[in-house]
């Protein structure tokens, strides 16, 4: 029966696995519990299968479902009864063998646990983590809006106090570096006053170095122009020079030429015919040898006693042969030396050609021009060499016999002389080096000028932003130190509230469970709870002296533990699940203390429904004891082999 209420409920009971509740042979099982919370009717129902998934929920009056997951029913249940499995275990059900379990010295702290959860610890320990929930958000909130919180308040300070040293240091040393700035400001345009004096001469001295230059690069100028002449006609007599006495052998040339030619053609014409006659003797040398006599005898007509004609007679021929064959050597010998001749007259020809085109180039048509030339190249090399002696000699006055158009600039150069006579050069310079090192000093006092304005205007900023934020995080931190108070003091299980609460409750407790042992008619006439520590012990008046529970015997002590239990029944009115389930709770007792405990009971069902529906169950195997009860309802379970038969009795 309790399994089937907190397995409908939460899921759970005592027996571990969902198989190990399945009836032998069956495959599903389900239980259903209906109950009240403050007037409000529920039903959970939780089903298991042996395959596939179950289900589990939890329906209003109507029988509309409220929850159709485990968790979620499991979350409103617990925040309806607000009692979590657990929690109902210890406050509200009592099963078999476990009523002693809270007066057990080994287990000294359970009975203080299950004090704390009737008195609902869990709500103060929720309270406490939603305030540090809500410091922590509080928190997030300052960071995401300050990026500070009132942890990085020393680190505020110091942040603020280092930025009104810097403050300080900085305009004390604008201060310094503006009176630096005046002074060396004053300084440059002292030096710039002198430098403007000077200024003119220097001018004038640049302006002389410039026409001095002039003059020399004119006449550096000029001694090129007469070098690249000189090349120019030097290049002119060496090209040209020979020409004339090449060009005047053409005529005798072109005569011996054509005279030549003419005779390598006669002597061609003659080998031709010595070739051709040549060719004629062969033939018949070729004929002789075909028609040879053979003793005297003609081989066609086979006449003997035949004179033959001497151009078809073996020697004849070869003598003939020979003969122009000598004459053909002789006259290719002359045509040989005849090429070679003609070879060399056409060279001298193309020569003539040659020096004919660089006469006609470079436009020289006589000797006359030549010797010009020759006359312009002397002439050229006497001005090189005066103007090179007088530019050596830095004679600028000599030039103007050379150059005559520097005339102008020489006199301008003689007067810039005159007039910068007296100037000192390296004193303007030294002036322009000072002017210089002033410029620059004044540029980094300047530029400390602005990083002392830049950390200046970077503190105050700081300063500005941040002050406020530091006076926020202080009243942040004094309102997280009352909360913090609040929580300590009040909501911590800890604090003094909480445990005047608890002993309180104890005390109470101690009360009701005498009032409950001096009905049990028990050698115990009082029990007294005493907190020490994280514990609860127990302390038992009886007639013969305070004895500690373990002194007690087994049915002294299960009457101590039902006392105990009853009287922390009158504490479960505050609960909104009015039921408290004892299974077997007079196991341990004599007949006559079952007597008094039914008796109680009634008393206290009684007590309890005064105001409100309370529900006590009693399960128990020994029906004697409802024989005299005044109860409301009583049930009879009975198993046979195939099922748990339920059978309501009729009671007096």
């Amino acid at each position: 029966m309790i399994d089937g209420i907190t397995f409908s409920l939460f899921g759970k009971t005592t027996r571990g696995n969902e198989e190990d509740l399945l009836r032998d042979g069956e495959n599903q099982a389900y239980t259903k519990t209906n109950f009240a919370i403050n007037g409000q009717n529920f039903t959970a129902i939780k089903k298991i299968q042996k395959k596939g998934q179950g289900e589990h929920k939890l329906l209003d009056h109507s029988g509309e479902p409220i929850a159709i997951r485990s968790g979620e029913v499991k979350d409103e249940i617990q925040r309806l009864i607000g009692l979590d499995y657990d929690t109902l275990q210890i406050a509200s059900i009592v099963p078999q063998g476990q009523l002693t379990d809270i007066i057990d010295s080994s287990q000294t702290t359970k009975l203080r646990n299950l004090i704390d959860k009737v008195m609902s610890a869990e709500h103060f320990s929720i309270t406490a983590k939603k305030i540090d929930e809500g410091i922590t958000a509080f928190r997030r909130h300052l960071h995401a809006q300050y990026n500070y919180t009132d942890a990085d308040i020393s680190r505020l300070e110091d942040e603020i106090k280092d930025a009104k040293q810097t403050r300080i240091n900085s305009s004390k040393g604008l201060e310094e570096f503006e009176t630096k700035q005046k002074d060396a400001e004053f300084a440059r345009d002292e030096t710039l006053k002198k430098l403007d004096r000077l200024k003119e001469s220097e001018s004038k001295k640049k302006l002389l170095s410039e026409k001095e230059n002039s003059v020399w690069q004119a006449a550096r100028n000029e001694i090129t122009r007469l070098g690249k002449e000189k090349g120019e006609k030097s290049t002119i007599v060496e090209k040209c020079g020979p020409c004339f006495e090449i060009i005047k052998e053409k005529s005798n040339i072109d005569e011996l030429l054509t005279k030549e030619a003419t005779q390598k053609k006669e002597l061609e014409k003659e080998i031709s015919k010595i070739t051709e006659t040549l060719g004629e003797y062969k033939n018949k040398k070729d004929i002789v040898k075909e028609i040879e006599f053979t003793d005297g005898e003609c081989p066609i007509c086979h006449s003997k006693d035949v004179e033959l004609d001497k151009n078809y007679q073996t020697d004849h021929i070869n003598a003939e042969l020979k003969t122009l064959e000598n004459k053909k050597l002789k006259l290719d010998d002359q045509i040989a030396k005849l090429e070679t001749s003609i070879s060399k007259l056409e060279g001298d020809k193309d020569d003539i050609i040659v020096a004919e085109n660089t006469l006609e180039n470079f436009s020289i048509n006589s000797k006359a021009q030549l010797t010009e030339c020759e006359n312009d190249i002397q002439s050229y090399t006497n001005q090189k060499d005066r103007l090179e002696e007088f530019t050596d000699s830095h004679n600028m006055a000599g030039l103007v016999e050379c150059i005559p158009n520097i005339k102008e600039s020489l006199s301008e150069i003689e007067t810039l002389q005159e007039e910068i006579s007296g100037y000192r050069p390296e004193m303007y310079a030294q002036l322009v080096d000072v002017e210089k090192g002033q410029t620059k000093a004044l540029e980094e006092i300047n530029q400390k000028i602005g990083e002392c304005r830049s950390s200046l205007k970077v503190s105050e900023d700081h300063i500005v932003k941040h002050e406020p934020i530091l006076k926020e995080m202080k009243l942040a931190k004094t309102y997280i130190a009352k909360l913090n108070t609040i929580k300590d003091k009040i909501f911590s299980t800890n604090s003094i509230t909480f445990s005047g609460l608890r002993n309180f409750t104890i005390q109470s407790i101690s009360d009701n469970a005498s009032q409950y042992l001096e009905k049990l008619k028990t050698s115990v006439s009082h029990v007294k709870l005493n907190p020490e520590g994280k514990s609860i012990k127990i302390q038992c008046e009886t007639i013969t002296g305070s004895r500690p529970i373990k002194n007690l015997s087994g049915g002294e002590q299960v009457c101590v533990a039902l006392a105990i239990r009853l009287g922390m029944a009158d504490l479960m009115i505050k609960s909104p699940l009015k039921v408290m389930i004892l299974d077997e709770p007079t196991a341990s007792l004599d007949r006559t203390h079952c007597e008094k405990f039914v008796d109680i009971i009634q008393e206290l069902t009684q007590h309890m429904n005064q105001n409100q529906n309370f529900q006590l169950i009693i399960i128990t195997h020994d029906e004697e004891i409802w024989d005299d009860a005044q109860i409301s309802t009583l049930y009879k379970f009975e198993n046979n082999k195939k099922e748990t038969v339920v059978t309501r009795i009729n009671h007096r």
